[in-house]
């Protein structure tokens, strides 16, 4: 089949397009390795327009309820995109099934994914007390301990903002001293704040709870001790 669009994504952006391309009485697939994007794997949403609260799950599904209601857009899920080919005017998409298809447009709507810690329980309570963004979850800490996980502009923006909110923010920084090309003034701010402690010398080596995090262990690159942290959040902000 030649469809007039082929969307890469099934996060919100990627979802939204093919409910427009839809109405605009076009046929469109949405290829994707999973539905909803990021968003499926946040714990609680509370800053999408019409939910006061939603967890990240319940939202995925309620855009996927939404597409389906379109008969002319095709939803693929499980399917990872290796490769986009241009022929005689149309693009060939070919997954990394080997499934081929055909069409006149594609529009990528990939998103990112974070960089990950790769240490024991952080998929496992990702979305449940574990995050890479604190301007989405930041506000679900308040009045809580967390830590950040991070040594770059990215963790400083983090630090800045929760501590506003937190009632303690941990800043785990792996070097034995701040980076030299920090922007100063963000770096600043974000340490002058009394509720925040900077540990450097911290690797991050396991994330630890039961249903939602209760804490992390990190090890002392000087004295390579183990060390642990009782905390309820962590902001994973190393890229």
């Amino acid at each position: 089949m030649l469809y007039d669009v082929i969307i890469i994504g099934a996060g919100p952006a990627g979802l939204s397009a093919g409910i427009y391309i839809c109405r605009k009485k076009l046929s469109a697939l949405v290829l994707s390795k999973d539905i909803g994007g990021q968003t499926a794997k946040s714990w609680e949403v509370e800053n999408y327009l019409g939910y006061s609260l939603i967890s990240g799950a319940d939202l995925a599904q309620k855009f996927k309820e939404h597409l389906d209601s379109f008969k002319c857009v095709s939803l693929k899920t499980g399917a990872e995109v290796a490769s986009i080919k241009k022929s005689n005017g149309l693009f060939e998409v070919i997954t990394k099934k080997r499934e081929k298809y055909l069409g006149k447009t594609v529009i990528i709507a990939s998103g990112k994914n974070p960089k990950m810690l790769n240490v024991p329980g952080e998929e496992e309570f990702r979305g449940r007390g574990l995050t890479y963004c604190a301007t989405c979850d930041g506000p679900l800490f308040s009045g809580k301990d967390v830590a950040v996980v991070g040594q770059g502009n990215s963790a400083m923006g983090a630090t800045y903002q929760l501590a506003k909110i937190a009632r303690l923010v941990y800043l785990l920084i792996k070097g034995p001293k701040l980076r030299s090309d920090l922007d100063k003034i963000l770096a600043e701010n974000a340490l002058a704040a009394d509720n925040v402690k900077v540990i450097y010398n911290a690797l991050t080596t396991k994330v630890k709870g039961d249903k939602a995090v209760s804490g992390l262990e990190y090890q002392d690159q000087k004295t390579k001790e183990i060390k642990k942290l009782s905390i309820q959040g962590i902001f994973v902000e190393i890229g």
